[in-house]
């Protein structure tokens, strides 16, 4: 949004036949967009809009809007509103059509996308490679704008004109007397629309250069050339903009899926991804794994007595702290509260301990929590050995961690991978 002051919304729709229309509808209240970032409410569709029966719909599974002035319902049926996106999907062409929404009226732009990444040749071969639709809420004035920005005395009129409505986009100031020329941008073959691009500069008399109304007008001719290029390559790279913005969408969605928002650092699920690889690494190589579920001692009262926020920066700084004590191949994950998880690969030449002692002696540093000294420790289980699954691992070092606990603060206890050994402490 800071990159394209233009785009006032960008989103994804898919084709949903009416039979899964349902199961649709229940993916997306367990699974909400928020259309105002990561850290905003929720959109929650009250149903597809408008209400009526039909045997396929367009609807969005992913979107972010600049605010709530060009937010779009989340259950528009866009194929009810623009009929020709199925006829888009066919030709594997771009859409560009006047959208109103709150009485503000923008160009859309509906792009048809495929597994294979270009349009197929052939209509049964992009039926079949097509995923669904970007689209985009732009802003025309804002290319306008720019394009006349210095010359104060030239205006541009960007229309739309189809059989069934005329729109048009202004720019500038039209002095009396203006000469006009004009380009066509685009024309849309499936509904016999056309976008027109006037430009108006003051009457040329006199020669080139013995009358500042012929400088005008050269200039607004070129301006012309500008203005189209700039058009142009607003809705002709449509499809590589909007790409690129849902590529770093979802990156940007797959982080938070699998990281803590407060740490950055792996969550549960992804903790158990990683312990799950490791263990089959260790396996294939003949080697031990370890986990260390570490607990720290004295974060209730810091969060009790210094609020929050104190809380938050205290669980930080360990974080830091955990992420610089392991080595690069390690994973420092955080489970929940002030709970956290190391995974390693346990070198035969060096106790299991030794990892905890390093981690021991790192958190019982003094800690700055809002300009003051904190004191914490750590109390931390460890289990060490060859595993099987994920899942062991995981449960015995809690296990042990629940030893450590119950043998009183900062100290560690190490669970025996024998299921015949009770864990031990240190």
């Amino acid at each position: 949004m800071r990159r394209f002051p233009e785009i006032q919304n960008i989103g994804f729709d898919e084709l949903v036949p009416a039979s899964q229309l349902a199961a649709f509808q229940a993916r997306r209240h367990a699974d909400p967009l928020r259309p105002f970032g990561s850290h905003g409410p929720p959109a929650w569709e009250a149903g597809v809009v408008p209400n009526e029966n039909a045997s396929f719909y367009c609807l969005a599974v992913a979107g972010m809007a600049r605010g709530s002035q060009s937010y779009v319902p989340l259950g528009l049926n866009y194929c009810a509103l623009a009929p020709t996106m199925m006829y888009d999907r066919d030709a594997g062409a771009a859409n560009y059509a006047p959208v109103t929404i709150g009485g503000k009226t923008s160009l859309g732009v509906a792009i048809p996308v495929y597994r294979t990444g270009t349009p197929p040749t052939t209509v049964a071969a992009r039926r079949r490679a097509f995923v669904g639709w970007l689209g985009e809420l732009l802003v025309p004035n804002v290319v306008l704008e720019r394009a006349l920005e210095g010359h104060p005395n030239i205006a541009v009129k960007f229309g739309f004109s189809s059989p069934a409505a005329h729109f048009a986009f202004y720019s500038g100031h039209t002095q009396a007397g203006a000469s006009s020329d004009t380009l066509v941008v685009h024309r849309t073959a499936s509904a016999g629309a056309t976008w027109i691009l006037h430009t108006y500069t003051p009457v040329a008399s006199g020669s080139l250069f013995g009358n500042p109304n012929a400088l005008y007008r050269l200039v607004g001719g070129l301006l012309l050339t500008l203005l189209a290029t700039s058009l142009i390559l607003v809705l002709g790279t449509g499809r590589r903009r909007a790409l690129a913005m849902v590529a770093a969408k979802t990156a940007e969605l797959a982080f938070q899926a699998t990281h803590d928002p407060l740490t950055r650092l792996p969550n549960r699920a992804l903790v158990q991804d990683r312990a799950t690889q490791l263990i089959a690494g260790r396996t294939r190589a003949g080697g031990m794994t370890g986990a260390l579920f570490i607990d720290i001692d004295g974060f209730k009262e810091v969060n009790d007595t210094m609020g929050h926020a104190a809380g938050d920066e205290l669980l930080r700084t360990v974080a830091d702290r955990l992420q610089a004590t392991v080595r690069e191949q390690d994973t420092v994950g955080r489970l929940s509260g002030d709970e956290f998880v190391v995974l390693f690969e346990h070198n035969p030449d060096e106790s299991c301990e030794t990892l905890a002692e390093r981690i021991n002696e790192a958190v019982r540093e003094p800690i700055l929590v809002s300009g003051e000294p904190v004191l914490v420790t750590a109390s931390i289980g460890i289990a060490c050995g060859r595993y099987g699954t994920a899942d062991e691992l995981l449960r015995d070092a809690d296990l042990a961690l629940y030893q450590a606990k119950g043998q009183g603060k900062d100290r560690h206890a190490v669970f025996s991978a024998s299921a015949e050994q009770a864990p031990v402490t240190a």
